[in-house]
Protein backbone atom coordinates (compact mmCIF):
# COMPACT_ATOMS: atom_id res chain seq x y z
CA UNK A 1 0.00 0.00 0.00
CA UNK A 2 1.19 3.73 -0.62
CA UNK A 3 0.46 5.85 1.81
CA UNK A 4 0.57 9.95 2.11
CA UNK A 5 0.99 11.82 5.67
CA UNK A 6 0.28 15.41 5.41
CA UNK A 7 1.35 17.10 8.14
CA UNK A 8 2.10 20.75 7.69
CA UNK A 9 3.02 21.28 10.85
CA UNK A 10 5.80 24.89 11.65
CA UNK A 11 9.54 24.48 10.98
CA UNK A 12 10.63 24.47 14.33
CA UNK A 13 7.78 22.54 16.16
CA UNK A 14 8.36 18.48 17.01
CA UNK A 15 5.41 18.08 19.73
CA UNK A 16 3.63 14.58 20.17
CA UNK A 17 1.35 14.88 16.96
CA UNK A 18 4.95 14.76 15.34
CA UNK A 19 6.40 12.28 17.20
CA UNK A 20 3.33 10.17 16.16
CA UNK A 21 3.46 10.92 12.30
CA UNK A 22 7.16 9.53 12.40
CA UNK A 23 6.63 6.42 14.96
CA UNK A 24 3.41 5.84 12.67
CA UNK A 25 5.33 6.22 9.12
CA UNK A 26 8.26 4.25 10.30
CA UNK A 27 6.19 1.30 11.59
CA UNK A 28 3.94 1.40 8.44
CA UNK A 29 7.21 1.15 6.48
CA UNK A 30 8.33 -1.54 8.43
CA UNK A 31 5.42 -3.53 7.39
CA UNK A 32 6.42 -3.19 3.43
CA UNK A 33 4.10 -0.33 2.81
CA UNK A 34 5.83 2.83 0.89
CA UNK A 35 5.37 6.01 2.82
CA UNK A 36 5.96 9.51 2.15
CA UNK A 37 5.87 12.21 4.76
CA UNK A 38 5.19 15.44 3.50
CA UNK A 39 5.27 19.11 5.59
CA UNK A 40 7.34 22.00 5.44
CA UNK A 41 10.70 22.00 3.90
CA UNK A 42 13.36 22.38 6.27
CA UNK A 43 11.08 21.55 9.34
CA UNK A 44 12.16 19.48 12.32
CA UNK A 45 9.13 16.93 11.23
CA UNK A 46 11.14 16.01 7.42
CA UNK A 47 14.35 15.89 9.11
CA UNK A 48 13.28 13.36 11.91
CA UNK A 49 11.72 11.22 9.05
CA UNK A 50 14.53 11.43 6.44
CA UNK A 51 17.11 10.15 9.72
CA UNK A 52 14.41 7.24 9.98
CA UNK A 53 14.92 6.73 6.41
CA UNK A 54 11.50 7.84 5.45
CA UNK A 55 10.59 9.44 1.86
CA UNK A 56 9.64 12.85 2.01
CA UNK A 57 8.15 15.50 0.43
CA UNK A 58 8.14 19.45 0.82
CA UNK A 59 4.53 20.57 1.15
CA UNK A 60 4.65 24.05 2.40
CA UNK A 61 0.54 24.15 2.77
CA UNK A 62 -0.20 27.66 5.27
CA UNK A 63 -4.00 28.27 4.75
CA UNK A 64 -6.71 26.13 4.56
CA UNK A 65 -7.44 26.57 0.81
CA UNK A 66 -4.19 27.28 -1.32
CA UNK A 67 -4.95 26.20 -5.38
CA UNK A 68 -1.50 25.26 -5.95
CA UNK A 69 -1.37 22.91 -2.83
CA UNK A 70 -4.31 20.82 -3.97
CA UNK A 71 -3.18 20.22 -7.64
CA UNK A 72 0.51 19.58 -6.47
CA UNK A 73 -1.13 16.89 -4.07
CA UNK A 74 -3.43 15.68 -6.90
CA UNK A 75 -0.15 15.05 -8.58
CA UNK A 76 1.69 13.54 -5.96
CA UNK A 77 -1.16 11.49 -5.14
CA UNK A 78 -1.70 9.99 -8.92
CA UNK A 79 1.84 9.88 -9.47
CA UNK A 80 2.68 7.58 -6.81
CA UNK A 81 -0.41 5.91 -6.90
CA UNK A 82 -1.32 6.72 -3.18
CA UNK A 83 -3.84 4.39 -1.61
CA UNK A 84 -4.50 6.23 1.88
CA UNK A 85 -3.93 9.99 3.14
CA UNK A 86 -3.58 10.51 6.92
CA UNK A 87 -3.98 14.24 7.31
CA UNK A 88 -3.94 16.66 10.03
CA UNK A 89 -7.29 18.70 10.40
CA UNK A 90 -5.44 22.03 9.09
CA UNK A 91 -4.64 20.45 5.85
CA UNK A 92 -8.10 18.08 5.48
CA UNK A 93 -9.34 20.86 3.12
CA UNK A 94 -6.40 20.88 0.87
CA UNK A 95 -5.09 17.48 1.19
CA UNK A 96 -9.22 15.98 0.73
CA UNK A 97 -10.11 17.71 -2.33
CA UNK A 98 -7.16 16.68 -3.66
CA UNK A 99 -7.70 13.08 -2.95
CA UNK A 100 -11.46 13.93 -4.87
CA UNK A 101 -10.06 15.32 -7.54
CA UNK A 102 -7.32 12.64 -7.92
CA UNK A 103 -10.27 9.74 -7.49
CA UNK A 104 -8.22 7.20 -6.11
CA UNK A 105 -7.39 7.24 -2.19
CA UNK A 106 -8.99 6.67 1.27
CA UNK A 107 -8.38 9.74 3.72
CA UNK A 108 -8.07 10.07 7.09
CA UNK A 109 -8.34 12.81 9.26
CA UNK A 110 -5.58 12.01 12.90
CA UNK A 111 -7.66 14.04 15.37
CA UNK A 112 -5.12 14.40 18.63
CA UNK A 113 -7.76 16.75 20.42
CA UNK A 114 -11.69 17.19 20.13
CA UNK A 115 -13.16 19.66 18.20
CA UNK A 116 -13.38 23.09 20.59
CA UNK A 117 -14.13 25.76 18.67
CA UNK A 118 -15.85 26.23 15.18
CA UNK A 119 -17.45 23.11 14.98
CA UNK A 120 -20.00 23.36 12.41
CA UNK A 121 -17.47 24.09 9.89
CA UNK A 122 -14.83 21.37 11.08
CA UNK A 123 -17.84 18.88 10.84
CA UNK A 124 -18.74 19.73 7.51
CA UNK A 125 -15.00 19.34 6.46
CA UNK A 126 -14.73 16.09 8.07
CA UNK A 127 -17.92 14.84 6.39
CA UNK A 128 -17.06 16.22 2.88
CA UNK A 129 -13.20 15.47 2.68
CA UNK A 130 -12.67 12.33 4.80
CA UNK A 131 -13.65 9.05 4.56
CA UNK A 132 -12.81 8.90 8.82
CA UNK A 133 -10.93 9.75 11.61
CA UNK A 134 -8.53 8.01 13.98
CA UNK A 135 -8.38 9.50 17.29
CA UNK A 136 -6.16 8.43 20.39
CA UNK A 137 -8.48 8.84 23.41
CA UNK A 138 -12.02 6.92 24.14
CA UNK A 139 -13.82 10.13 25.56
CA UNK A 140 -12.88 12.19 22.27
CA UNK A 141 -14.46 9.67 20.40
CA UNK A 142 -17.33 8.65 22.04
CA UNK A 143 -18.22 12.29 22.46
CA UNK A 144 -18.09 12.42 18.60
CA UNK A 145 -20.78 9.63 18.92
CA UNK A 146 -22.64 11.02 21.21
CA UNK A 147 -23.07 14.33 19.54
CA UNK A 148 -24.08 12.23 16.45
CA UNK A 149 -21.52 14.35 14.41
CA UNK A 150 -20.69 11.42 11.98
CA UNK A 151 -21.91 8.23 10.82
CA UNK A 152 -21.09 4.79 12.28
CA UNK A 153 -17.72 3.83 12.18
CA UNK A 154 -16.33 6.67 10.90
CA UNK A 155 -14.20 7.72 14.19
CA UNK A 156 -11.38 4.78 15.14
CA UNK A 157 -9.69 4.74 18.03
CA UNK A 158 -5.90 3.80 18.28
CA UNK A 159 -3.88 4.95 21.18
CA UNK A 160 -0.47 6.76 20.90
CA UNK A 161 2.28 4.04 21.10
CA UNK A 162 5.01 3.87 22.87
CA UNK A 163 8.42 1.82 22.91
CA UNK A 164 10.43 0.85 25.80
CA UNK A 165 12.99 3.41 26.10
CA UNK A 166 16.93 2.57 26.10
CA UNK A 167 19.30 2.09 28.72
CA UNK A 168 20.38 5.71 29.51
CA UNK A 169 22.42 7.02 32.39
CA UNK A 170 23.02 10.63 32.21
CA UNK A 171 21.48 13.02 34.26
CA UNK A 172 21.47 16.73 33.55
CA UNK A 173 20.35 17.93 36.58
CA UNK A 174 23.10 15.90 39.06
CA UNK A 175 25.48 19.12 38.51
CA UNK A 176 23.12 22.01 37.43
CA UNK A 177 20.69 21.36 40.81
CA UNK A 178 22.95 18.94 43.63
CA UNK A 179 20.18 18.08 46.20
CA UNK A 180 16.98 18.99 44.64
CA UNK A 181 13.77 17.51 43.60
CA UNK A 182 13.20 17.52 40.07
CA UNK A 183 9.49 17.92 38.77
CA UNK A 184 9.93 18.17 35.03
CA UNK A 185 6.87 18.94 32.85
CA UNK A 186 7.60 19.21 28.53
CA UNK A 187 5.04 20.82 25.95
CA UNK A 188 4.70 24.05 24.13
CA UNK A 189 4.72 27.70 26.30
CA UNK A 190 0.76 27.77 25.42
CA UNK A 191 -2.27 29.11 27.51
CA UNK A 192 -3.24 25.09 26.93
CA UNK A 193 -1.03 23.45 28.96
CA UNK A 194 -1.68 24.99 32.23
CA UNK A 195 2.25 26.14 32.95
CA UNK A 196 0.92 29.47 34.97
CA UNK A 197 -1.15 27.45 37.62
CA UNK A 198 2.68 24.73 37.97
CA UNK A 199 4.58 27.92 38.67
CA UNK A 200 1.81 29.12 41.13
CA UNK A 201 2.05 25.48 42.94
CA UNK A 202 6.10 25.96 43.00
CA UNK A 203 4.95 29.08 45.27
CA UNK A 204 2.48 27.42 47.68
CA UNK A 205 5.73 24.99 47.95
CA UNK A 206 8.54 27.20 48.48
CA UNK A 207 8.31 27.44 52.45
CA UNK A 208 7.19 23.29 53.04
CA UNK A 209 9.76 21.92 50.24
CA UNK A 210 12.40 24.26 49.54
CA UNK A 211 14.48 21.19 47.65
CA UNK A 212 11.38 21.03 44.89
CA UNK A 213 12.99 22.38 41.35
CA UNK A 214 10.83 22.81 38.73
CA UNK A 215 12.12 22.71 34.98
CA UNK A 216 9.85 22.89 31.76
CA UNK A 217 10.88 21.67 28.45
CA UNK A 218 9.70 23.38 25.54
CA UNK A 219 9.02 26.90 23.42
CA UNK A 220 6.28 28.99 22.79
CA UNK A 221 4.82 32.41 22.56
CA UNK A 222 4.05 32.44 26.76
CA UNK A 223 7.84 31.91 27.24
CA UNK A 224 8.55 36.15 28.78
CA UNK A 225 4.74 36.02 30.42
CA UNK A 226 5.32 32.87 32.50
CA UNK A 227 8.87 33.92 33.55
CA UNK A 228 6.83 37.01 34.60
CA UNK A 229 4.90 35.30 36.20
CA UNK A 230 7.39 33.59 38.00
CA UNK A 231 9.47 36.69 39.14
CA UNK A 232 6.34 38.15 40.85
CA UNK A 233 5.79 35.02 42.54
CA UNK A 234 8.82 35.13 43.60
CA UNK A 235 9.87 31.65 42.57
CA UNK A 236 12.09 32.75 39.70
CA UNK A 237 15.21 30.38 40.88
CA UNK A 238 12.81 27.60 41.48
CA UNK A 239 11.46 27.74 37.83
CA UNK A 240 13.66 26.57 34.79
CA UNK A 241 11.82 27.38 31.34
CA UNK A 242 14.93 25.35 29.32
CA UNK A 243 13.53 25.58 26.11
CA UNK A 244 12.96 23.17 23.18
CA UNK A 245 15.37 20.00 23.59
CA UNK A 246 15.60 17.35 20.60
CA UNK A 247 15.88 14.46 23.00
CA UNK A 248 14.13 14.82 26.21
CA UNK A 249 15.08 10.76 27.08
CA UNK A 250 18.22 11.76 29.31
CA UNK A 251 15.33 14.39 31.40
CA UNK A 252 13.21 12.22 31.86
CA UNK A 253 15.54 9.70 33.13
CA UNK A 254 16.72 12.03 36.05
CA UNK A 255 13.41 13.95 36.80
CA UNK A 256 11.90 12.77 39.92
CA UNK A 257 8.03 13.72 39.45
CA UNK A 258 6.37 14.15 36.03
CA UNK A 259 3.80 17.05 35.88
CA UNK A 260 1.46 18.35 32.94
CA UNK A 261 -1.21 20.47 34.33
CA UNK A 262 -2.71 20.84 30.64
CA UNK A 263 -6.55 22.51 30.16
CA UNK A 264 -7.24 20.28 27.34
CA UNK A 265 -5.32 17.30 26.27
CA UNK A 266 -5.72 14.24 23.97
CA UNK A 267 -3.79 11.94 24.66
CA UNK A 268 -0.21 12.96 26.19
CA UNK A 269 2.79 11.67 24.46
CA UNK A 270 4.80 13.49 27.34
CA UNK A 271 2.72 11.66 30.31
CA UNK A 272 3.71 8.26 28.28
CA UNK A 273 7.09 9.01 27.92
CA UNK A 274 7.41 10.17 31.55
CA UNK A 275 5.41 6.90 32.65
CA UNK A 276 7.47 4.15 30.55
CA UNK A 277 10.59 5.81 32.04
CA UNK A 278 9.40 4.63 35.48
CA UNK A 279 8.24 8.09 36.60
CA UNK A 280 5.30 8.73 38.76
CA UNK A 281 2.83 11.18 36.66
CA UNK A 282 0.59 14.09 37.81
CA UNK A 283 -2.16 15.44 35.41
CA UNK A 284 -5.15 16.99 35.03
CA UNK A 285 -8.19 14.78 34.84
CA UNK A 286 -8.99 16.32 30.76
CA UNK A 287 -10.03 14.18 28.04
CA UNK A 288 -7.65 11.11 27.71
CA UNK A 289 -5.88 11.21 31.05
CA UNK A 290 -8.04 8.95 32.34
CA UNK A 291 -7.58 6.36 30.20
CA UNK A 292 -4.22 6.94 31.03
CA UNK A 293 -4.18 6.57 34.26
CA UNK A 294 -6.99 4.61 35.59
CA UNK A 295 -6.63 4.41 38.99
CA UNK A 296 -4.01 6.09 41.65
CA UNK A 297 -1.47 2.53 42.02
CA UNK A 298 -0.44 4.19 38.58
CA UNK A 299 -0.42 8.31 39.03
CA UNK A 300 -2.51 11.06 40.12
CA UNK A 301 -5.40 13.46 38.76
CA UNK A 302 -6.08 16.84 39.39
CA UNK A 303 -8.73 19.42 38.48
CA UNK A 304 -7.61 21.80 36.16
CA UNK A 305 -6.61 25.17 36.78
CA UNK A 306 -5.69 24.22 40.61
CA UNK A 307 -2.72 25.59 41.88
CA UNK A 308 -2.88 23.90 45.27
CA UNK A 309 -4.02 20.60 44.07
CA UNK A 310 -0.63 20.50 41.96
CA UNK A 311 1.34 21.51 45.29
CA UNK A 312 -0.41 18.88 47.51
CA UNK A 313 0.11 16.21 44.77
CA UNK A 314 3.59 17.00 44.46
CA UNK A 315 4.34 17.02 47.76
CA UNK A 316 2.80 13.87 48.12
CA UNK A 317 5.38 12.06 45.88
CA UNK A 318 8.72 14.83 47.33
CA UNK A 319 7.61 13.33 50.86
CA UNK A 320 7.43 9.62 50.03
CA UNK A 321 10.43 8.01 48.42
CA UNK A 322 8.77 4.63 48.42
CA UNK A 323 5.36 5.92 46.71
CA UNK A 324 7.01 7.86 44.08
CA UNK A 325 8.97 4.18 42.93
CA UNK A 326 6.20 1.88 43.44
CA UNK A 327 3.81 4.18 41.38
CA UNK A 328 6.59 4.99 38.54
CA UNK A 329 7.00 1.39 38.32
CA UNK A 330 3.32 0.44 38.43
CA UNK A 331 3.48 3.46 35.69
CA UNK A 332 5.96 1.93 33.26
CA UNK A 333 4.02 -1.31 33.25
CA UNK A 334 0.59 0.17 32.79
CA UNK A 335 2.07 1.82 29.20
CA UNK A 336 3.75 -1.13 28.02
CA UNK A 337 1.21 -3.42 28.42
CA UNK A 338 -1.39 -0.94 27.05
CA UNK A 339 0.02 1.37 24.70
CA UNK A 340 2.77 -0.33 23.08
CA UNK A 341 3.86 1.00 19.79
CA UNK A 342 3.49 -2.61 17.90
CA UNK A 343 -0.32 -2.03 18.95
CA UNK A 344 -0.59 0.76 17.33
CA UNK A 345 0.94 0.07 14.94
CA UNK A 346 -1.30 -2.97 13.68
CA UNK A 347 -4.23 -1.17 14.62
CA UNK A 348 -3.48 1.46 12.32
CA UNK A 349 -2.49 -0.93 9.81
CA UNK A 350 -5.45 -2.59 10.18
CA UNK A 351 -7.86 0.19 9.94
CA UNK A 352 -5.87 1.61 6.71
CA UNK A 353 -6.76 -2.35 5.02
CA UNK A 354 -9.73 -1.78 5.85
CA UNK A 355 -10.68 1.36 5.03
CA UNK A 356 -8.80 0.69 1.33
CA UNK A 357 -10.84 -2.32 0.88
CA UNK A 358 -13.86 -1.03 1.13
Amino acid sequence: MNILFVHAIGKTKFGGGEKWVVMAACGLRDKGHHVWVGGRPGSLLLQKAEAFGIDTIALNVISDISPYHVWKIAHIIRKKKIDAVISRERELCVSGLAARIAGRPVVLARHGLPLRSSIGKHVWLLNRFADGIITNARSTKETYEARGFFPEGFTRLIYNGIATPGNSTSNPFVETFPGKQIILSIGRLAAQKGFCYLIEAMALLRDSHPDAQLVVLGEGKMRHKLERHARKLGVSDRVLLHGFVPDVSPFLHGCDIFVLPSLYEGMPNAAMEAMVHGKPAILTRVDGAEELIPNEDIGTLIPPKDPKAIAAAIGKYIQNEHLRNTTGENARKHVLQHFARQRMIDELDACLQGKVCL
